[in-house]
């Protein structure tokens, strides 16, 4: 079972998952928000290449336009 926070929210997966798969799945707009992991920012391009870690804090940043 891997547990994370996400949004101060606790998480739990049975199996392994991308980032990308992960917020992919949960409904999240991915061109309009940032990833941030642990207090740094994940770059989108690494999205598919890392999974949702162990113990790790994330923070889903809503990229928002106006005038």
């Amino acid at each position: 079972m891997i547990k994370f926070i996400l949004n101060g929210k606790i998480f739990e997966l049975e199996n392994d998952m991308s980032v990308y798969d992960f917020l992919a799945q949960n409904g999240y707009e991915l061109k309009f928000i940032a990833l941030e992991r642990d207090g740094e920012i994940l770059p989108k391009k690494l999205w598919s290449e890392h999974f949702m870690s162990e113990a790790k804090t994330y923070e889903i940043v809503t990229l928002v336009g106006g005038g």
